[in-house]
Parts: C-alpha cells; sequence; structure tokens
C-alpha cells in the first residue's frame, strides 16, 4: 500500500505503516503510531485563521480528529494557520487516516 499523504503550504503529512509523520520545510516535526494521533483545527473566531494542533492523545479510544485539546498529551502547531475555507481539506485527510486505524472523527 502506498504512503496516503497531505501537502498543505509548507507542510507535508504522512501515513505509512500505521505511523503517521508531520514535516514542514523538510524536517521532521512529529511522529507517532496512528492508534495515539490526534488533530485539531481551532477556531477562537469562526471567521478567522484557525490553528493546526497535531499530537498524541492521552486515551488512544479518543477521537482522531475534532480532539478536544484537553486529550492530548503532547501536542505541535506547525506556524502556520488554516482558513476556515480550508479546513474541509483537513478533515477528508484525517478521516481517511482514522479509517486506516480503525477510529473516528468528531
Amino acid at each position: 500500500m502506498e504512503p496516503l499523504t497531505f501537502d498543505y503550504e509548507n507542510l507535508h503529512l504522512r501515513v505509512d505503516r500505521g505511523v503517521f509523520e508531520l514535516f514542514t520545510m523538510g524536517r521532521s516535526e512529529l511522529r507517532v503510531p496512528l492508534r495515539w494521533l490526534g488533530a485539531l483545527v481551532h477556531y477562537k473566531k469562526p471567521a478567522r485563521p484557525g490553528q493546526l494542533f497535531i499530537g498524541t492523545v492521552r486515551d488512544p479510544s479518543a477521537v482522531l480528529y475534532g480532539t478536544d485539546q484537553a486529550a492530548f498529551w503532547y501536542s505541535t502547531s506547525p506556524a502556520f494557520r488554516v482558513p476556515p475555507g480550508d479546513e474541509p481539506l483537513f478533515r477528508a485527510y484525517f478521516t481517511e487516516v482514522a479509517a486506516l486505524a480503525d477510529r473516528r472523527v468528531v
């Protein structure tokens, strides 16, 4: 099976053999097994760009995408914002990732 990838601006996300990797500007930022992966695009104000958080969750049964910020054990936030119109792109990618991990999204 080919790796499942997603590219957005200077961000490259990759899933291969049960492991998620996050790369920005050519360097690896995070590597985590799918069972512990959590992701969220958090919006403080609805019409303003949100911030992407990706990391590990305390409970492996937590949702993979749309994770509550309190569910994270560790998270990293790449240095860019996600406009509300682009959030469906992230949701679609993480929905595919959740299916691979037999987990759910919000």
